[in-house]
C-alpha cells in the first residue's frame, strides 16, 4: 500500500491564530475524521506534505498517517492552498477501515519507452491493498497503445475506470489526425 507514512502530531489548538503559528513553525493543520470515531485535530510536516503534493495526484489518494503511535489508513479528501502564494494551509483526511472497499485515484508511472496519456486511474478494492502507484510497462503495449484493461493489480482490486480507454502509447509515436 503506502510507500510513505506521514507523521502527525496532536494537541494543536483551534483557531486561525493557532493555525498561523503552526504554519510558521513548518506544520500544516490537519483534520482526521471517519465513520464511528471522533474527529481528531492534528498537524503534519509542511515540507513532507509539499513534496508529496508536488510529485503526485494527492486528493483521492490513500495515505498512511501515524498519530500517537497508531497507523491509520486514510484517503485525502481536500488540501487547501493560499490563493496567491500557493503554500499549503490545511488538509482533510478521512480515516478508513483497512478492509473497507473504496474507489480511489492511483497515479501511473511509465517505464522507458512508454508515454502516458493520462496521469492516473480509478481503482476499487480494500483500502489496505491499494498501491501508491501502478507501473505501465513496455510489455503492456498492444498495437502501440496500452488500454486500462492491461493494468495488472493485486488480487481483490480492479480498475474502476473505463477498461477500453487508452492510458499510454509507445514513446515517440505520432497521433493520427
Amino acid at each position: 500500500m503506502a510507500d510513505l507514512v506521514m507523521q502527525a502530531v496532536t494537541g494543536r489548538k483551534l483557531g486561525s491564530r493557532a493555525s498561523s503559528r503552526l504554519r510558521s513553525g513548518g506544520l500544516v493543520p490537519t483534520t482526521l475524521y471517519g465513520k464511528g470515531q471522533a474527529t481528531q485535530i492534528a498537524a503534519v510536516n509542511a515540507h513532507e506534505l509539499g513534496n508529496l503534493v508536488a510529485h503526485r495526484q494527492v486528493v483521492g489518494a490513500i495515505l498512511e498517517v501515524e498519530i500517537e503511535g497508531a497507523k491509520l489508513t486514510t484517503v485525502v479528501k481536500e488540501i487547501q492552498r493560499h490563493p496567491v502564494k500557493r503554500n499549503l494551509l490545511h488538509m482533510d483526511l478521512q480515516v478508513l477501515d483497512a478492509k473497507e472497499a473504496v474507489t480511489v485515484t492511483v497515479r501511473l508511472t511509465a517505464a522507458e519507452g512508454v508515454e502516458l496519456l493520462v496521469d492516473n486511474v480509478e481503482v476499487s478494492g480494500p483500502a489496505a491493498r491499494i498501491p501508491v502507484s501502478i507501473p505501465v510497462e513496455l510489455e503492456m503495449l498492444q498495437d502501440g497503445v496500452v488500454l486500462a484493461s492491461a493494468i495488472k493489480l493485486p488480487k481483490g482490486l480492479e480498475v474502476a475506470s473505463d477498461l477500453e480507454s487508452v492510458i499510454a502509447r509507445e514513446a515517440g509515436a505520432v497521433e493520427e489526425e
